[in-house]
Parts: C-alpha cells; sequence; structure tokens
C-alpha cells in the first residue's frame, strides 16, 4: 500500500486535532453523506466554513474519507481482514 502524500505547506495554521477529532466523530456516527451544513450542525461547537474544509481536506488525503455530489462520508475500513486482503493485491 502507497503511503499518503505529504501535507501541503501551508502559510497559516491548520485545524486543531480538537477540531480534527469533532469532525471525525461526527462523521463516523452516519453511514450517508452529510453536507458541510449538516457537519457543521452536528459539532458540539461552531466551526468556521474554512477550517471544516481544511479538517476535510486533511481526511480526504489520507484516505479516511470521500466526497462526491451529496457531500462527504468517513470510509476508513479497520477491519484487520479487509487490510490483509489488500496488502495481497498486486501493485500495478
Amino acid at each position: 500500500m502507497r503511503p499518503p502524500a505529504m501535507p501541503p505547506k501551508l502559510d497559516h495554521k491548520g485545524p486543531t486535532l480538537g477540531t480534527l477529532h469533532m469532525v471525525e466523530s461526527v462523521l463516523r456516527k452516519f453511514d450517508e453523506p452529510l453536507s458541510l451544513n449538516r457537519i457543521k450542525g452536528l459539532l458540539p461547537r461552531k466551526m468556521m466554513h474554512a477550517a471544516l474544509r481544511q479538517a476535510i481536506d486533511h481526511y480526504k488525503r489520507l484516505g479516511c474519507v470521500a466526497e462526491g455530489s451529496k457531500g462527504v462520508m468517513w470510509t476508513l475500513n479497520v477491519q484487520p481482514e479487509f487490510w490483509k486482503v489488500v496488502e495481497a493485491w498486486e501493485a500495478r
């Protein structure tokens, strides 16, 4: 499996660890795509749209979420059996 890409160089502060944890906990609770406005409504405290976008982009870079026209969805599979199968796939 390929390692995730290096994060882009920021000219400002990125999302805090607390922000990332809040966003992750909301996304993991749902099995359907959520719009950014719905995510902001479900968070325990208010968050700026730009900070939420940075958190989503961070998780997209790591391959933990998928984003489409219907919203954002947590996609990371943590089952060991799944990763054993993935590691057995041949590289292209």
